[in-house]
């Protein structure tokens, strides 16, 4: 029987989108990074493995990150702009959103997406230093000034512990890395750019410039750092980094290194910066370290120091000043009022035993 109108349902035509493009009609750069980020979150939730070890956004993420691509190519299309990661791009959306009256922290959620897919493009360091500035403006307007970094924390509750149990398991894939590959070659930088974060958390314009044999020597027993931090110029001097830390920086020592003996290795690298990616050619740009720790916890390597502060502040006990030796804030006013010169290897060691204690928090659950 013919269904009479009464009885057929009736479907409202869906209203044409005026606040974004089809997904189809992103540009074909665009629409390919989606299907490799779709493919790969695919996989991992099947339990697969697969070749390309990135690690994709989940599903959700993914499916947000893409309405706002939509909406950003409408903004560059209503302006006769070319759809692209640009400068000119986001503020033109920006502009969109504000004559809608988006909320700053809704805002800064969108901007997130736009850090994430723009950093999976590869984008280049000025956009994704952007990017990140700009959500911050908006996290702060939303959260009545807070700093990103509290921000951060307050979205996402890791600790000391957590990124030492990341850098032991990226030193540990790093062993089942075919030699000379480019994944165990950056299994190993990261590695061993989040532990030396967190026994030595200086900022990221000194952690960058760190040199073997200038800055970073090897001695019988392990390893000491000796720098003068280029924000206030005061020597960090560490004569005896933790033993913990060795098997992270002899890994990068051996490194795409023709010689199989530490110390003919050693020799051969003296000079070279420690995270080079070109075989000590070049210095690696100045926030390289940020990019490893946006890549493992979405956020720059400065929350290191946040993080030591952090849980010494949370201790039961008036334990602030070890964060402020282990950070080099030793000199001037701060050195008097939280340090004594003659503490600081007691400092140290109070400090593992804090990162040990994580640790064995962190395995357990």
């Amino acid at each position: 029987m013919k269904p009479t109108p009464e009885t057929s349902q009736t479907r409202t035509p869906r209203t044409k989108a005026t606040l974004s493009v089809p997904e189809a009609e992103l540009p074909s750069l665009w629409r390919k990074r989606i299907r490799e980020m779709r493919r790969l979150r695919d996989v991992q939730d099947q339990g697969l493995l697969d070749l390309d070890d990135r690690q994709p956004p989940a599903t959700s993420v993914i499916r947000n990150l893409v309405s706002t691509l939509r909406q950003l190519a409408k903004s560059c299309a209503n302006r006769q702009l070319p759809a692209a990661m640009t400068k000119d791009a986001v503020t033109a959306w920006r502009e969109d959103c504000h004559g809608r009256c988006m909320k700053p922290v809704s805002m800064a959620a969108r901007l997130k997406e736009l850090c994430i897919f723009a950093d999976w493009c590869d984008e280049d360091d000025d956009m994704l230093e952007h990017l990140h500035k700009t959500r911050g403006r908006y996290l702060r307007a939303a959260t009545g000034d807070m700093k990103l970094k509290d921000a951060w924390a307050l979205e996402n509750p890791v600790n000391i512990g957590d990124v030492w149990v990341r850098a032991e398991d990226l030193l540990a894939a790093s062993h089942g890395e075919m030699a000379g590959s480019a994944a165990r070659a950056q299994a190993i930088l990261d590695a061993a750019c989040l532990a030396l974060s967190v026994v030595c958390p200086l900022r990221c314009g000194d952690l960058h410039r760190i040199r073997f044999g200038t800055h970073l020597r090897r001695h019988a027993t392990g390893w000491s750092l000796r720098i003068t931090t280029s924000k206030t110029e005061t020597e960090y001097d560490r004569p005896s980094l933790w033993p913990e830390l060795t098997p992270f920086l002899d890994a990068l020592l051996m490194l795409d290194t023709a010689q199989a003996d530490l110390w003919r290795a050693y020799d051969e690298k003296s000079g070279q910066p420690i995270f080079s990616h070109d075989f000590g050619e070049t210095e690696p740009y100045v926030e390289w370290p940020s990019r490893c720790w946006r890549r493992h916890f979405g956020t720059g390597e400065h929350i290191v120091r946040s993080l030591w502060h952090s849980m010494m502040f949370e201790s039961e006990t008036d334990e602030q000043w070890i964060a402020l030796a282990l950070c080099g804030q030793g000199n001037g006013r701060t050195a008097q009022a939280y340090i004594l010169a003659g503490a600081r290897s007691r400092a140290s060691r109070r400090g593992r035993a804090k990162v040990r204690e994580h640790r064995m928090r962190t395995t357990a659950q």
